[in-house]
């Protein structure tokens, strides 16, 4: 999702990393792959790789929901009896509430016939099992910033990020440079509560918006609160 687009939110639902799952069901093997994508070309090369890798396979059903609201939502059986397959799995998508994520699921058939319910319940489970492996969660919208400070600034500001549970990255030359997010609606607040940290010694250089996720443990309020 483009969080420059004036359609998009503040946060959506979408994966932080590859859902891969590998099943056997009355003797047919399921793969399930879920990923996060931004736009309907990347889920097709994300979904002709998977048929590059996957030549033999019996099936390759999928679906996908892409952009503000679910703009973009698709789904395919690919040859598997209508509803059984792709519908099934693009309902796993909308249960959990998410967007921009491609969910593949690839079958070799094992030579007994599941029937309708059996094939509903199939995709349905190795779908939802590769999205909870993709570690469903929120993005939000947010800006990358690098706070460079002199060093004695450096204990300090680090207990605070430490205590806030805000993860950053640090690098060092003549200076000490934390590299970390901070929400779209915060950056004036964050600003500002950095300034005061350092008696002004703070400088931020701010980078585009981007949707990244927040830790569970993160509470940011303090900066709302002053």
């Amino acid at each position: 999702m483009d969080p420059y687009d004036k359609r998009a939110p503040e946060s959506f639902r979408s994966l932080v990393r590859p859902g891969d799952i590998d099943l056997e069901i009355d003797r047919s093997r399921f793969i399930g792959l879920a990923r996060q994508v931004t736009s309907e070309e990347e889920a097709q090369a994300f979904l002709a790789e998977v048929r590059s890798d996957h030549p033999t396979a019996t099936h390759v059903v999928w679906a996908w929901i892409i952009g503000p609201g679910g703009l973009q939502m698709r789904a395919s059986d690919d040859g598997e009896p209508q509803g059984t397959a792709g519908v099934p799995t693009l309902e796993v998508l909308k249960k959990e509430g998410l967007s921009d994520v491609v969910v593949a699921t690839v079958r070799y058939f094992g030579g007994v016939k599941l029937g309708a319910g059996g094939l509903i319940r199939a995709y349905t489970r190795a779908a939802a099992e590769a999205v909870q492996a993709g570690g469903p969660t929120s993005m939000v919208r947010q800006k990358a910033v690098i706070l460079t400070v002199p060093y004695p600034h450096e204990g300090r500001l680090t207990y605070q990020f430490n205590d806030h549970h805000w993860p950053v990255e640090k690098t060092f030359d003549a200076a000490v440079h934390y590299h970390f997010y901070v929400p779209e609606k915060l950056e004036e607040a964050a600003t500002a509560w950095l300034l005061g940290l350092t008696g002004g010694d703070a400088r931020l250089a701010w980078g585009d918006l981007t949707y990244a996720p927040l830790p569970d443990d993160l509470d940011l309020s303090f900066l709302t609160d002053a």
